[in-house]
């Protein structure tokens, strides 16, 4: 596995909240986490690479989005987890997406 995809997979975000999300000012978003994990895959595998970010789903005790981004002739599909309160990322998951015909 490439170096660059070997960083990816090591992607962790942690948020401490300063604010409750009552009194969040309004320049920070709830999606500040996931935002900044898309930042690093683009960053990473390049401004133009993302080409799907599923919306985020509920799993009970957390929750998962699935990106899907190209990085040297191959797509790959990432599964990001974050806590319930989106205050804490972490890419949980990396393979190659499947082509579908």
């Amino acid at each position: 596995m490439p170096a660059r995809l070997k960083e990816i997979e090591k992607i962790n975000v942690q948020l401490k909240p300063e604010t409750s999300s009552q009194e969040m000012p309004p320049g920070q978003s709830r999606f500040e986490v996931r935002d900044i994990i898309v930042d690093r895959i683009k960053r990473i595998a390049g401004n133009d690479s993302i080409k799907r970010i599923v919306p985020i789903q509920n799993e009970g005790d957390r929750k998962t989005q699935d990106i899907v981004f190209d990085m040297e002739d191959a797509s790959y599909l990432v599964t990001v987890t974050y806590n319930n309160a989106m205050t804490e990322g972490w890419v949980s998951d990396l393979r190659k997406d499947p082509k579908k015909c």
